[in-house]
């Protein structure tokens, strides 16, 4: 898509992030001219942008090799969830799903409208839905900018985006969570590792 941010893991190095209209680094508006070169080593000490750290590092950009874990699938009356625990970075926005599959399987429809609300605030798209049946989607969240740099966290991509590896299974293609912090297991996708780093910002 023309309108796509479009993101470029460059092998061992930074991503590149080019049509991005908005940025944010700890919640404050970054202005870039043209693309912006984000760090994901972890050290640069003009973060969040690379400054060519990651060579005297020895910073490698490939994840470890893992056994997948399976997806879990949730049958509701009128909908499923599908949960990718490989894609998940633990940041727990997922915690009233219980509670309002409950109410959705004892016949509360407006339960079913929250659930598709709670998938769509999880940052990294390890949380998709599909209807069974056909009643009104719900307004999709207002995103602050396409690209929330977090503090001390990860890269949070908000808008639809092209990028030039293989995403993960049932990614969709508007949300994603990116590492910057070089701890991740399953880079270049941020796996939460981030919370170990106290000094990293």
């Amino acid at each position: 898509m023309a309108d796509s941010i479009v993101v470029t893991v460059t092998p061992d190095g930074p991503l590149k992030v080019s049509n991005a209209k908005t940025l944010r680094y700890c919640g404050e508006p970054l202005e870039v001219e043209g693309d912006a070169w984000l760090c994901r080593c972890g050290q640069s000490t003009n973060a969040p942008f690379c400054d060519g750290t990651h060579r005297k590092v020895g910073f490698s950009g490939t994840g470890t090799e893992r056994e997948p874990k399976p997806i879990t699938v949730w049958e509701g009356r009128t909908m499923r969830t599908h949960f990718n625990p490989n894609a998940c970075m633990h940041v727990f926005s997922c915690k009233p799903l219980k509670a309002l599959r409950e109410a959705e399987l004892a016949g509360d429809d407006a339960a079913a409208q929250e659930i598709m609300k709670v998938v769509g605030e999880c940052p990294s798209g390890a949380l998709t839905f599909e209807r069974k049946t056909a009643p009104s989607e719900p307004e999709p969240p207002e995103r602050a900018c396409d690209v929330d740099i977090m503090e001390g966290g990860e890269i949070r991509l908000q808008a639809p985006f092209d990028i030039n590896v293989e995403l993960q299974e049932r990614q969709p293609a508007d949300r994603a969570t990116l590492c910057r912090c070089g701890l991740s297991k399953n880079k270049p996708w941020c796996d939460g590792r981030h919370k170990a780093r106290k000094d990293f910002r």
